[in-house]
């Protein structure tokens, strides 16, 4: 007896950038895994949900981060430079 692996079936592609870099986020659906749709970008990070549900707004959201998240990378560096925090090593 013969076991066949699953195919992969492509669902969507997302296109789009984070921390400066393009991207793209593929959604897939593989019949066989425990956790059949999911989507895996190229920049390495992936996720896995049982149904269809949050697989599209997931990969949309990972793509195309709100502006918020770029900012609150430069602002420690802005409020440690300025306001001195203890914290701060330079």
């Amino acid at each position: 007896m013969t076991t066949e692996a699953s195919p992969t079936f492509w669902v969507g592609t997302f296109h789009g950038h984070h921390s400066g870099t393009k991207v793209v986020a593929t959604a897939t659906r593989t019949d066989s895994a425990p956790l059949p749709y999911g989507w895996d970008c190229s920049c390495g990070i992936g996720q896995r949900f049982p149904t269809e549900d949050g697989i599209f707004d997931s990969a949309w959201r990972h793509t195309h981060p709100p502006r918020w998240r770029s900012w609150a990378r430069r602002v420690p560096l802005l409020v440690c430079k300025h306001l001195s925090w203890p914290r701060c090593t330079d």
